[in-house]
């Protein structure tokens, strides 16, 4: 809020006003007239409201390219995937020649809804799959993924306020996340799974893949990357080194796949991987596995769709969401759709006990 004082000064009258709000230093400055006064901190306040305010003059020197350049140099490196950076690179084009204290929430929401209208192309456009009539097909983004690109930059504001002390505030706190939709969760009926194991059954690496996906909810990663170093047949686990949150887990096989991986095992690489093509490279899994499920006639269904089907099974035995996460290595609370399909699930069982007890007692 903003304090006028009316003050002489070497005989003449003058105005000072004082601006404060939480989380900004205090403005204060002196004006000949009350209505030049009145002015200027409504100006200030609204400045401070919008985010563009700032103490440091780092603030006002630096772009934000020079912020990008430097979290791409220095903290990229240390995240799995490569999306922050593509992310981090449609910023810097739409608002690397802005200095970080001409960044505001306006300007911020208004290329949020930029990002949901316009349409993009894909990493790979060479890739048959997103090639349309010989162009690189056009694809939208989703409000979770525009979602994404705003906490990628939240991200680097963050970064340069605490660690490089170039902002004194971050301008993303005021934009508030679009929406999302509940999730895509598809996972394998029996009578799928029956189908679909038929067809992997075909090829006997793809199918070891594919039973381990199941039995243990990891992602196709993390199984890729999987050396005989990892694999503790004694102990019957597996321990995944390299996972999408950094975080090592370990998980136990049993029953079909640890005989499958113990069968596998008698024919050992040079370089160590449960998985590789015939020339040595990583494993590439999808071709084979999209013509299985076609094979097995199954509809809108993708690898990582075993993950889903893991969970879900778990959940259907019982598993506790504190487990599920120690299991699946989940850090978010996308484990509760597994446990909602298992309580629905509880459904049927609860209508099946009040058929049977009701019409006891209604023929007692």
């Amino acid at each position: 809020m903003a304090t006028i004082r009316e003050r002489m000064k070497r005989g003449h009258r003058v105005f000072h006003v004082q601006v404060r709000m939480t989380g900004f230093p205090a403005r204060t400055k002196s004006f000949p007239t009350r209505r030049l006064a009145e002015r200027w901190a409504t100006k200030i306040e609204a400045q401070m409201i919008e985010g563009r305010h700032f103490r440091d003059p780092e603030a006002r020197n630096r772009t934000l390219t020079e912020a990008i350049n430097r979290y791409l140099e220095e903290e990229v490196p240390k995240k799995r995937g490569g999306m922050t950076r593509a992310n981090l690179t449609w910023w810097r084009e739409k608002l690397g020649h802005l200095r970080l204290s001409e960044i505001s929430p306006a300007i911020l929401v208004e290329q949020r809804s930029k990002l949901l209208r316009e349409p993009y192309t894909r990493a790979k456009p060479e890739s048959p799959k997103s090639i349309v009539k010989g162009a690189a097909k056009q694809f939208p983004r989703s409000p979770g993924t525009v979602n994404r690109y705003l906490q990628s930059l939240s991200h680097v504001f963050t970064v340069t306020m605490r660690e490089w002390h170039w902002l004194e505030h971050n301008p993303m706190t005021a934009v508030s996340k679009l929406r999302e939709g509940k999730g895509r969760v598809r996972y394998l009926k029996e009578d799928e799974r029956d189908r679909l194991l038929a067809e992997t059954a075909k090829d006997p690496t793809l199918h070891l893949l594919t039973v381990l996906a199941l039995s243990t909810a990891a992602r196709a990663g993390e199984l890729l990357n999987l050396t005989w170093d990892d694999v503790d047949l004694k102990e019957q686990r597996l321990l995944f080194r390299i996972t999408k949150n950094a975080q090592p887990r370990v998980v136990w096989i049993h029953g079909e796949a640890l005989r499958m991986i113990k069968e596998h095992g008698r024919v050992r690489r040079l370089d160590g991987r449960l998985f590789a093509n015939s020339k040595g490279g990583k494993y590439d899994y999808s071709p084979p596995f999209k013509a299985a499920c076609a094979a097995a006639k199954l509809a809108d269904f993708k690898f990582h769709d075993l993950r889903h089907s893991a969970a879900t099974y778990l959940a259907r035995e019982g598993a506790t969401e504190q487990q599920l996460k120690a299991i699946g290595g989940w850090k978010s609370g996308v484990v509760s759709r597994y446990v909602h399909l298992a309580a629905a699930d509880a459904k049927d069982v609860l209508q099946r006990m009040t058929d049977t007890i009701l019409r006891k007692k209604e023929q007692s």
